[in-house]
């Protein structure tokens, strides 16, 4: 990524991710106040948009950062909340019960993503976007749990260091953000990595029903 990279963590950010930032080699700051930016010039912008005031504080942060911006939310977020972050200048946004190692990984990619293509959004392409969650997947009569990736309309990927046949099934349940009710289907193991930096499943949603489908589209109306 060329060089030790600053990031800035903007309000109650969890210390243990500034933690792990250091111990990956970036150089990080975490500070109370906006107030404070102009004197730390921050490559990537942690920022705990859990607050009322945070589409006003987003805007402003959004005037005088060029940087990524990556808003930390709560899980009961709403579906207009969340479609306000983007608009006022979010680049993606992250569960604030998101574990370290996941969001090294994340805003690593983002940075990566940012030198390459300098992306106006955290979009990968139309129709799939990052998206992090604890996905419980049950498959050969086992339960297992993984942090996604990445989700679509169609499908999802989990990290996982599991393996298993191509073209099983699984049965998936993870929150949707926005949405009291736990999203929950069927899939098809697609894709699968195992010699790469990301490991995991690649997996193809199965019968949806139309329910399922309207709950997508409504997500994705506010996400992406």
């Amino acid at each position: 990524m060329g060089g030790r990279k600053k990031i800035v963590g903007l309000g109650s950010v969890n210390e243990l991710w500034g933690a792990s930032f250091r111990e990956s080699g970036f150089e990080y700051l975490n500070l109370e106040s906006s107030s404070e930016l102009s004197h730390s010039s921050p490559d990537f912008l942690v920022f705990d948009a859990r607050t009322p005031n945070f589409q006003n504080e987003l805007k402003q942060l959004r005037q005088e950062v060029s940087s990524p911006i990556l808003s930390l939310v709560s899980d009961s977020i709403s579906r207009s909340d969340l479609a306000a972050l983007k608009n006022c200048g979010s680049t993606g946004s992250i569960n604030f019960k998101t574990p370290p190692e996941e969001v090294i990984w994340r805003v690593k990619a983002m940075l990566r993503a940012q030198e390459i293509a300098s992306p106006s959004t955290e979009s990968r392409s139309a129709d799939r976007v990052w998206f992090q969650e604890q996905v419980k997947f049950e498959i050969f009569d086992k339960s297992h749990t993984a942090w996604s990736t990445t989700l679509s309309e169609t499908g999802i990927f989990l990290r996982t260091g599991l393996s298993f046949p191509l073209y099983s099934t699984v049965k998936l349940s993870f929150p949707l953000w926005g949405e009291p009710e736990l999203f929950s289907c069927d899939g098809v193991i697609v894709r699968q990595e195992a010699d790469s930096d990301l490991k995991g499943l690649g997996i193809m949603f199965q019968n949806l029903t139309g329910e399922a489908i309207r709950r997508l589209e409504s997500f994705f109306e506010a996400y992406s």
